[in-house]
């Protein structure tokens, strides 16, 4: 019984080493979320500027800028 106590003490300080990993890895995880979720958020933005310039863009082209001051908006 005296020649499994070291064993077991080993296997206790493995679990608690791998407990503290796993705490780690968790709160990683739930960092990298916020930060997909907020590069999500920019690249979303950045595609609505993109298509409000070729709107912009395509509207100049057909001459509805001349047409907008005609009517007088």
């Amino acid at each position: 019984m005296e020649e499994l106590k070291p064993r077991i003490d080993r296997l206790e300080w493995r679990v608690d080493s791998h407990s503290e990993q796993l705490t780690r890895l968790n709160q990683q995880t739930a960092d990298l979320k916020v930060e997909l979720y907020n590069i999500n958020k920019s690249l979303a933005q950045i595609k609505w500027i993109a298509v409000g310039a070729a709107i912009v863009i395509a509207g100049q082209s057909m001459g509805l800028g001349n047409f907008f001051k005609l009517i007088g908006v």
